[in-house]
């Protein structure tokens, strides 16, 4: 299967490109053996469970009160990780993995501009169920919003700064696993 790139916005330095296939042919059942786990987390001075599970792979890194401990990457985010880099055209040294189990499970509004990190180029691979991302402007009222196919890459270029993105809750979803793979300025 041919993978095709779709530009879905550019403006001002700042662009999203959506490759499509790249990795279809990877499943969830091929990631079910990494560490999951439910953080608590601290949004607005309160703690909360994650509502989705994760695990992350690279240098310590920290967000939302949760640390990580330095964690190389398992061979199968390796093999990712050196495509992505072909694609993308810049260098990754972590990833933050996300599970979705269902519709419930979701990511609220944030930017990955935490200071350790480069945040330039984050590419971001979706397994399993199609769910949508969305986009707000920290600049002006500008709302975006994409489906997010199983074995696509989306490239963030420049846009952490001035935009926020999030996973909502919907009724029903496939499961679906997300792969974020960035630079920690370690």
């Amino acid at each position: 299967m041919m993978f095709s790139r779709e530009q879905l916005y550019s403006s001002n330095g700042e662009a999203l490109i959506l490759h499509h296939n790249v990795f279809h042919s990877f499943s969830i059942q091929d990631f079910l053996s990494l560490p999951w786990q439910q953080n608590t987390i601290r949004v607005f001075g309160k703690e909360h469970l994650e509502p989705r599970l994760t695990c992350y792979f690279g240098p310590a890194y920290t967000y939302s009160n949760v640390h990580w401990r330095a964690n190389e990457l398992p061979p199968i985010l390796f093999q990712l990780k050196q495509e992505i880099e072909h694609l993308a055209q810049s260098e990754f040294n972590a990833v933050l993995c996300n599970y979705y189990r269902d519709g419930q499970d979701s990511m609220g509004w944030h930017s990955d501009n935490e200071k350790e990190m480069d945040s330039s180029v984050i590419a971001s691979v979706s397994i399993g169920g199609e769910r949508v991302i969305k986009y707000r402007s920290r600049k002006d009222e500008t709302n975006l919003a994409f489906n997010l196919p199983h074995g696509s890459l989306l490239l963030m270029n420049n846009f952490q700064e001035n935009w926020q993105h999030s996973i909502g809750k919907v009724k029903s979803a496939s499961p679906r696993i997300n792969f974020t793979f960035r630079k920690i300025n370690c």
